[in-house]
């Protein structure tokens, strides 16, 4: 919008106004409604998709002990990457 163009107050209210009569009268309430009805039930995983979910997280436990020490800070020469790498390795193995 360019600067020149500002609404005044009461143009801006009325253009609002206008804006939310129109949702309503579309049934605009209602969609929203069933819109929020969708959301609260996430859609179901596959049995496929939690048992790969299962094993990789197995994998990153698995790669997170070979790559780091006992303090927990990343053994010299390894990186997050590297332990993504080697758990997504060991995932494809099991």
């Amino acid at each position: 919008m360019a600067r020149d163009m500002m609404l005044t107050p009461d143009e801006y209210m009325a253009l609002m106004r206008l804006l939310t009569s129109e949702r309503e009268s579309e049934g605009a309430i209602e969609e929203r409604k069933v819109a929020n009805k969708v959301k609260l039930q996430p859609k179901r995983r596959s049995r496929l998709a939690r048992s790969a979910d299962k094993k990789l997280s197995k994998a990153f436990k698995e790669a997170n002990a070979r790559y780091r020490k006992k303090d927990g800070s990343l053994r010299s020469g390894r990186t997050q990457a590297d332990i993504a790498t080697l758990a997504h390795k060991l995932r494809k193995k099991m």
